[in-house]
């Protein structure tokens, strides 16, 4: 199981936006997978970047790492891509 959050980028319907997909480990033992559009403008000065600019696409929750991987496809991301977030160049 995994410890810490892992991310990627996925495609974006909007050419101004950058998307990651990530995987957020709960206490609990169940994941989070939420993907989110940024607009490539605020990436520049990253200290703007807050929840109220980014657009959540996708938010969803599953029971086991097992679903994992269905959930980040759903995003429109690939679950074979997901990393350390600094290796994506995820934002946050």
């Amino acid at each position: 199981m995994w410890k810490s959050i892992v991310a990627a980028r996925r495609v974006c319907g909007s050419a101004d936006n950058e998307s990651w997909a990530w995987v957020i480990p709960l206490k609990a033992g169940n994941f989070r997978i939420r993907a989110f559009d940024v607009r490539r403008e605020l990436l520049a000065n990253a200290d703007d970047l807050w929840d109220g600019n980014l657009s959540i696409v996708h938010d969803e929750f599953v029971a086991t790492i097992d679903e994992v991987d269905d959930a980040v496809r759903r995003t429109g991301a690939d679950p074979k891509e997901l990393d350390a977030p600094w290796k994506c160049d995820f934002p946050l």
